[in-house]
């Protein structure tokens, strides 16, 4: 079995580690790839929920579809959008330096016996 060597082996001292430094693109579409089929089961789950939910009348066929936001749900839904986007999107373009330090002598303090 390979192991993957991470970069992030210890505390954070300088310039943020590069993940991707020993990592092979295939792997990283692999990951992609195996989000993607995480994400396709939950909206089939969804689906599923959605579906038994109807089928027991706890909620008509076409709630979701049909379901309107108030204006303050509508509002805390783009905001929430809005902050998830910007968390996920804003790693592309992070500049490379911490935003703290740490002393590298914290290392020591950090080895088991």
């Amino acid at each position: 079995m390979n192991t993957f060597k991470a970069s992030l082996q210890g505390p954070v001292t300088d310039l943020e580690p590069d993940f991707l430094k020993d990592l092979p693109m295939d792997n990283a579409v692999g990951a992609i790839m195996a989000l993607t089929a995480e994400v396709y089961l939950l909206r089939e789950r969804l689906a599923a929920l959605e579906s038994e939910l109807a089928k027991h009348r706890v909620l008509p066929t076409d709630a979701v579809e049909q379901h309107t936001d108030s204006p303050a749900e509508a509002a805390a839904r783009a905001a929430d959008l809005a902050a998830y986007t910007e968390r996920v999107l804003s790693e592309l373009v992070r500049d490379r330096v911490p935003v703290s330090r740490i002393d590298p002598a914290v290392s020591k303090y950090l080895q088991h016996d």
